[in-house]
């Protein structure tokens, strides 16, 4: 029953993550569109610039995927350590490996899908108007 509840709130938590994971992501290509209007008028193509935005989005997820597990990972391995020292046993310590190797898989695949939406709402506009800020 436990596991099952695990799995749940697992698989609940990876669809919001991934939901905003998107809606962020296609939020920042907005915030840049300028920036990346610039890119179309020099010339860049749209895998130049999809390019762009894909390192962009890997840098920063990867920073907060290794600062999320290394916070994450802390806190439960202090937390199981008081649990043993309380009842009074050997520390053992398990990590769900499975669910951090899919929420990273969840984590590049959202990102991409945001790049991919986000940069279709810049091919749609005008480059004037983008730079023009409309």
């Amino acid at each position: 029953m436990v596991r099952f509840l695990h799995t749940l709130t697992s698989v609940v938590c990876l669809i919001l993550g991934a939901f905003q994971l998107v809606v962020t992501v296609s939020a920042n290509i907005s915030d840049s569109m300028w920036e990346l209007g610039v890119l179309r008028s020099m010339g860049c193509t749209r895998m130049q610039i999809t390019s762009v935005i894909v390192y962009e989005l890997i840098a920063t997820t990867l920073a907060a995927i290794t600062l999320g597990y290394v916070c994450g990972i802390i806190v439960s391995v202090l937390s199981i350590a008081i649990f043993h020292i309380l009842v009074e046993l050997p520390m053992k310590v398990q990590l769900p490996t499975g669910t951090l190797i899919m929420i990273f898989i969840f984590a590049i695949f959202s990102m991409l899908a945001g790049a991919k939406y986000g940069t279709s709402v810049l091919f749609k506009k005008n480059i004037a108007g983008i730079l023009k800020g409309c």
